[in-house]
């Protein structure tokens, strides 16, 4: 009698898991219908191989006299191959947003001087400014390119941010918007999440990776 009470109590305790298990997973039909789809796991379209180094943060004093003042930098150096067995066309779009929601664009003109302290900092020569990167992408090692993505105002209480990197697939999702019920085009899009621990308490930061994935944006 004992032991078919236990295995009662423990088919009960089951039973219950299993409910709020299906709970919390299940997803409403009209919810399910707009959420974004997601990558495929097989790559369906041309992708181009992309390396990066870690984020770092660059002070740069700026003015004179009374007028000078530190204007802080973030940059991230890259690397483009193309594998994909025909020239392309390449021109990435980037987009950080902080851990505050802030979203910030790249620095679309980065001036010569600054370039050549980054291309000094960096210790890669070959560099190529962000302002001439697009263009097209001959196929191969021996072709590949080297460019720099630049950043700045991150807000100074930011623990961290995320990098968002599109113009690296041909990977493409429809999905309609539930507002406007238009069709939107998504675009594969590789997303670097990143930890920077000492930002916030202004000390040099030591940038920490903590995902490297691709979504539907």
């Amino acid at each position: 009698m004992r032991t078919q009470t236990i295995r009662g109590a423990l088919f009960g305790s089951a039973m219950l898991l299993a409910s709020v298990a299906g709970a919390f997973l299940a997803v409403p039909a009209g919810l399910a219908h707009h959420l974004a789809p997601r990558p495929s796991l097989v790559t369906r379209s041309w992708q181009i191989t992309f390396r990066h180094s870690a984020p770092k943060r660059l002070m740069v004093v700026r003015g004179s006299g009374t007028a000078q003042h530190v204007v802080k930098y973030w940059f991230m150096t890259y690397t483009v191959i193309n594998n994909t067995h025909k020239d392309m066309f390449f021109n990435p779009q980037f987009e950080l947003i902080a851990d505050n929601g802030k979203i910030l664009a790249p620095v679309a003109a980065v001036a010569p001087r600054l370039f050549n302290k980054i291309k000094a900092v960096s210790a890669k020569p070959f560099l190529i400014n962000p302002m001439l990167i697009a263009g097209r992408l001959l196929q191969g090692a021996d072709n590949a390119k080297q460019s720099v993505v630049v950043f700045t105002h991150l807000p100074a209480t930011a623990r961290g941010f995320r990098l968002f990197i599109s113009g690296l697939s041909g990977e493409t999702a429809t999905q309609k918007d539930p507002i406007t019920g238009r069709n939107i085009v998504l675009h594969k899009t590789l997303v670097l999440h990143y930890w920077i621990p000492g930002h916030s308490i202004h000390i040099t930061p030591r940038p920490q990776l903590l995902s490297h994935t691709w979504v539907m944006k």
